[in-house]
């Protein structure tokens, strides 16, 4: 556990790796990362509406390669599970989903920290800090600022939101990177591409946040894209039948990213 934003007042979550983020539409202000660059694969169908691409990058901060994870999937197919504290796997099953990775982030006594929402209910409180809130609309996904979504809120205009988590921070904005720390840790996050499907993906090893803004802009393809908990947090579990990958993580999670 460590200290990881300051909005007014600390916050201590576990897990997380997230520095205060400014929006910057010029170039990535971060640039100590050695990038060696990608050893590419294509995207395959493994399931109906769901495809993987898995690749890996040296762009780490001993350069040694590091798995990246991937599922793009229809905004429909995604939902935000809550209510217990389990790992990916345990998800996995209480949900019978079809791939699951970890959440938000979470404070001391393993409660959400930020919004959640499941099936258009609340389960956890919109959180006052500069990150962002990723939220599914029927067939449609989007990617807003907390202050975005919370004059939405306050306008009364939340009430279709079927899905949704908080967290950061960003990592693309409109196709720009974020002005971010120097940081290197293992990573999930959520992004929608040019065509606004959903991207789902972790870095099973240490990445530096330029090297994972880079990913997701120029390797998976989202010009929009959320950082979610990270390090001891990351870990992804998938049953596609034929297709199955099981990424640990350090400790039980409290909310899940769904896929089904």
């Amino acid at each position: 556990m460590r200290w990881f934003f300051f909005f007014s007042i600390c916050v201590l979550c576990v897990g997380c790796n997230a520095p205060r983020a400014v929006v910057s539409h010029g170039a990535n202000a971060v640039a100590t990362a050695k990038t060696s660059g990608v050893t590419a694969s294509s995207w395959k169908t493994i399931a109906r509406g769901v495809v993987l691409r898995e690749f890996s990058t040296k762009a780490t901060v001993q350069d040694l390669p590091v798995a990246i994870t991937a599922l793009r999937v229809a905004p429909n197919r995604v939902h935000i599970v809550a209510g217990a504290k389990l790992e990916a796997a345990a998800w996995l099953q209480k949900t019978r989903s079809l791939a699951v990775v970890n959440g938000g982030y979470f404070d001391t006594q393993g409660r959400s920290l930020g919004l959640r929402i499941f099936n258009n209910k609340r389960t956890s409180d919109l959180h006052p800090a500069d990150w962002g809130v990723f939220l599914v609309e029927g067939n449609r996904a989007r990617i807003l600022h907390t202050r975005d979504y919370k004059a939405l809120r306050d306008k009364g205009k939340t009430h279709r939101v079927l899905e949704a988590v908080q967290c950061g921070p960003r990592l693309v904005v409109s196709g720009k990177f974020t002005q971010l720390k120097a940081q290197w840790a293992r990573r999930t996050a959520l992004g929608i591409d040019k065509n606004g499907q959903v991207v789902i993906a972790v870095a099973d090893g240490e990445l530096s946040f330029a090297a994972w803004q880079k990913t997701w802009r120029d390797d998976l393809g989202c010009p929009n894209a959320l950082n979610l908990d990270g390090g001891g947090s990351t870990q992804m579990s998938l049953d596609a039948g034929k297709t199955v990958r099981e990424i640990g993580g350090g400790w039980p999670v409290p909310d899940a990213v769904a896929v089904r």
